[in-house]
């Protein structure tokens, strides 16, 4: 795995450059993890982080980590990231507001993602309290850019300490299931909770006669999806067969996991200070 690292004084910017990583099947709610931590004494970011690193070290199919994965495709791309790693008093949500207002200035828009995006290995040597994913149309440049403007728009003084722009894998995934109430079907799975245990985060849209659930994040297992299907289904009162998966975009450049190498175990080091570039 090659990489560029462009250190700012007391403020890292690193660059993944070769080979992509990817994220480890989603578990269950990691709220109980960062309520232990809280409980413990631990602040709720590195709740959020211990947790995320422990969805990335279950279900370890294929022994590295990375989920079996057979929905591929133009349902998993590639996707750059910015991983925040912070102090432990850092206020979070103003470093992500810096962030959000760089990315306006450029005429993008971020999203928050899960950290269990993120390689095992990565993921617990930078333990990110906060991760955000540039648009599909990002590059490792923007990510760049990026970070650079939240550093001198004062991320430091916020308590970001490093910067890290990584490329990674995610799943782009719409379910969609034809039903006479598609309403009512939407209320029913959101109380019934399996979406949001298991994806964390989706979109949902009501059409005419559809529900469609979009979700984009971290690898999902072939279980993880098929629980999902399942879920849905139940509350629809039908066969799991009835819930298409399909990519949310059927246009751009898909990955085909059978061909993916594993994962580069090689752990971005600190390099010596260099002047921006």
């Amino acid at each position: 795995m090659n990489r560029v690292l462009v250190i700012a004084p007391a403020l890292l910017l690193s660059l993944v450059l070769g080979g992509c990583t990817g994220g480890a099947a989603v578990t269950p709610s990691s709220a109980p993890a960062a309520a232990s931590a809280a409980a413990s004494g631990g602040s709720p970011a590195s709740g959020t982080a211990e947790a995320a690193l422990a969805q990335a070290e279950e279900g370890q199919d294929l022994g590295n980590g990375r989920p079996v994965v057979s929905y591929d495709g133009l349902m998993v791309r590639r996707r750059v990231v910015i991983a925040v790693r912070s102090s432990l008093t850092a206020d979070l949500p103003g470093i992500r507001k810096v962030l959000d207002a760089a990315a306006a200035a450029r005429g993008t828009v971020l999203a928050g993602i899960s950290p269990s995006v993120l390689e095992p290995a990565l993921l617990q040597q930078l333990m990110p309290e906060l991760v955000v994913a540039l648009p599909s149309t990002g590059t490792r440049d923007d990510g760049r850019a990026l970070a650079k403007k939240a550093e001198d728009e004062g991320a430091e003084k916020l308590g970001a300490e490093h910067f890290h722009v990584l490329q990674t894998l995610v799943h782009d995934l719409r379910f969609s299931i034809r039903t006479t109430s598609p309403t009512a079907l939407s209320a029913a799975v959101d109380l019934e909770g399996i979406l949001s245990d298991a994806l964390g985060n989706y979109d949902t849209t009501v059409g005419d006669g559809v529900l469609s659930i979009d979700y984009t994040g971290p690898l999902l297992g072939d279980e993880i999806v098929e629980s999902v299907r399942a879920g849905i289904a139940r509350q629809a009162r039908t066969a799991p067969s009835a819930v298409e998966v399909k990519p949310r975009a059927e246009t751009g450049t898909g990955v085909d996991m059978a061909t993916e190498p594993p994962w580069d175990p090689v752990v971005p080091e600190a390099m010596p200070d260099h002047a921006h570039g």
